[in-house]
């Protein structure tokens, strides 16, 4: 009995640990919003808001179109010049909503229950990922990076983000078990939140090849795992169809959100380089880090590759390479900062590096933490939209 509570708490302290990094860092979330509303005025191109207390400055710009997918459901006019909710993937303000029914809980609270509850069991599934590896240390420098980096204010908006990054560390975590089938079920739910996640089904694939290459009815096995890592697009694509008659509506329509400009446009100059425009960032603008982070994650994601399995390290840059390829190609980056929120493998990268460098590892940290503050204030006064 005496050496029951010791042994329990060596189990647990490490998670203990990693959600108090994690708490840490929503602190300065919440200073830094309280700090806008007292003295930066708000900025009135975004007509739409959530409410008065603090917390709703949490709900911006793409929150608004969850809270009516999660009201009103879906509508789609056909005008692919005309902004519309299709482009944003279902589970997210499907699960909101089944939440919202709880006595006490509106649109808005359910929207960040959602997404905040989602946050903390991500980063739990972070540290259990990269401590089975890399041991304590590296697992809660990961999460301190992630948990500081920029946007992470993200992870606790009406965003769909945290959702994501639970189901993608979540099928991770089921793949290094080899349970297949249930890693291709949590893919798809990914595939339901955001498109980011179609990047899981060649790392199933690949892993499933890999360890099993020779099992027999591999061609039905390939099939059904594939089938399953995709059918949060093929259902979402069903509805549309069924719907509006428009199974791809979810691709048309971000024209409307690209200034007219369709995805893939611009590749060739996205593929030469164009948009990277490296200027010294005189101040924490995002349009003027965005390139620099891009760059940084693309050069640790090539350059340190072999620090991770393949998979990981094929993911990472996945993630890193599809936003620019097929949203920011011709016209620069497009919330870059944003998405590569999701590519966790590159933290993992960062946390190893920065091992025994204590100095260096907190000088990125400080840093970080005062561009996280930074741009939560901008989000919560409609400065910047993510």
């Amino acid at each position: 009995m005496t050496n029951a509570l010791p042994d329990r708490w060596r189990a647990i302290g490490p998670y203990v640990a990693a959600l108090l990094i994690f708490l840490t860092s929503r602190m300065v979330v919440y200073f830094a919003i309280q700090f806008a509303t007292r003295f930066t005025p708000r900025n009135n191109v975004e007509a739409w808001d959530g409410g008065t207390y603090w917390y709703h400055h949490l709900l911006r710009w793409d929150a608004s179109w969850y809270y009516s997918i999660l009201l009103n459901g879906y509508h789609f006019s056909g005008d692919n010049l005309v902004q519309q909710p299709v482009i944003f993937f279902p589970l997210y303000p499907l699960i909101a909503r089944f939440v919202s029914f709880v006595p006490g809980v509106d649109g808005y609270k359910a929207l960040l229950i959602v997404a905040n509850v989602a946050a903390v069991l991500a980063v739990l599934a972070l540290f259990n990922l990269v401590r089975a590896d890399r041991g304590d240390e590296v697992a809660l420098t990961t999460v301190a990076f992630l948990s500081f980096f920029p946007t992470s204010f993200f992870l606790s908006t009406g965003y769909a983000e945290s959702l994501t990054l639970l189901l993608m560390l979540c099928f991770f975590l089921l793949l290094r078990k080899e349970y297949y089938i249930a890693a291709a079920t949590v893919a798809g739910l990914a595939l339901a939140a955001r498109a980011t996640a179609i990047l899981l089904l060649p790392v199933l694939l690949w892993e499933f090849w890999r360890r099993r290459g020779n099992h027999r009815n591999q061609i039905f096995l390939y099939a059904l795992l594939s089938m399953l890592a995709t059918s949060g697009l093929l259902v979402y694509m069903i509805f549309l169809w069924a719907a509006f008659g428009h199974p791809l509506a979810f691709a048309t329509n971000r024209a409307a959100w690209m200034g007219g400009n369709t995805i893939g446009t611009g590749l060739l100059d996205a593929v030469m380089l164009k948009p990277i425009q490296l200027k010294f960032p005189w101040s924490l603008g995002p349009t003027l880090w965005d390139p620099w982070f891009f760059a940084s994650f693309f050069l640790l994601s090539v350059v340190y590759w072999r620090r991770l399995s393949p998979s990981l390290a094929l993911f990472g840059l996945g993630v890193v390479l599809l936003p620019y390829l097929m949203l920011s190609g011709g016209q620069g980056f497009v919330g870059m900062s944003r998405f590569l929120l999701l590519a966790f493998p590159v933290f993992i990268i960062a946390a190893d590096l920065t091992k025994g460098r204590v100095w260096f590892g907190a000088s990125l940290l400080g840093l970080s933490a005062a561009m996280l503050f930074a741009y939560t204030a901008m989000f919560s006064q409609s400065y910047w939209v993510g």
